[in-house]
């Protein structure tokens, strides 16, 4: 798996698992140009993936509450989150939740708040993960906001990949994103994956288009990951007074449903 960073940042990263005797964690930014809630099942589909193949997980879910359109909370229950970490309010092993055998999670909605009021502080959490002998192989946070002073919070060998749809919405929000996390994957290009449309024809053609753009407007390198097929299929909202199901108010009135056969292709890439 290649991984990211100037040889100052490399040298860093294999000096501090000399002192703490450990190897950290390999950390995969999944930045999503998707709806927020197709997002967070993208990431929890990999991070059960990878888990699956035998490796030990840690799916951090840093999507604001608000942003969530047919999720009326966080996957799993937890009491503190990871800003409270990185203010230095709270415990790492406080907000580390087990949810199974080698898959742990965790919230991170706090972090950028923290990060802009300026009470977030270093070290990184793949560093505070080894401090704290918290075995973890491969941390995954979805995001649709990949900010790099935000993303660079969370380790020091950064994988990024670009999950895009077909749509020119969709590629227009994952120029943006490149944009973004271009300013700390300036070395090797950014690795670039499209799901749906019509079929693998109108996927390339689309990051060939995004591929074009990003190099005259970014100078910026990306490589395709491939194509997925997916669907849409139509969201509902359920009405509590009949039970009756009606289509939602607010948000995207479709949502993007990922097959198995996605999460076992993109988890074997991140994993190669």
């Amino acid at each position: 798996m290649s991984t990211l960073g100037t040889a100052g940042g490399t040298d860093q990263a294999a000096g501090l698992r000399n002192i703490f005797g450990s190897e950290m964690c390999r950390v995969i930014c999944i930045a999503s140009a998707l709806d927020p809630d197709s997002t967070i099942h993208l990431g929890h589909g990999t991070a059960h993936s990878i888990k699956q193949l035998g490796h030990r997980v840690l799916l951090v879910d840093e999507v604001p509450l608000a942003d969530r359109k047919t999720m009326s909370g966080f996957l799993y229950p937890v009491r503190y989150d990871l800003g409270q970490v990185f203010s230095n309010s709270v415990d790492l092993t406080k907000t580390i939740k087990q949810i199974e055998d080698n898959l742990w999670y965790a919230t991170s909605v706090k972090l950028r708040s923290e990060v802009n009021g300026r009470f977030a502080k270093y070290p990184k959490l793949d560093e505070r993960l080894v401090k704290h002998e918290v075995d973890i192989d491969y941390l995954v946070f979805p995001t649709i906001d990949p900010q790099a002073n935000i993303v660079a919070y969370y380790g020091n060998n950064i994988k990024r990949i670009l999950v895009t749809s077909t749509e020119e919405s969709c590629l227009k929000r994952a120029m943006v994103m490149i944009r973004q996390m271009a300013q700390l994957q300036i070395d090797e290009p950014l690795a670039v994956l499209i799901v749906g449309g019509q079929d693998e024809e109108a996927g390339n053609a689309a990051f060939e288009k995004l591929r074009e753009a990003a190099h005259r407007a970014l100078e910026q390198t990306i490589e395709s990951l491939g194509w997925i097929k997916a669907f849409t299929a139509q969201r509902v909202e359920i009405d509590v007074d009949d039970m009756s199901f009606n289509p939602v108010t607010r948000g995207t009135p479709h949502e993007f449903v990922l097959p198995h056969g996605f999460f076992k292709a993109i988890s074997a890439k991140i994993t190669a």
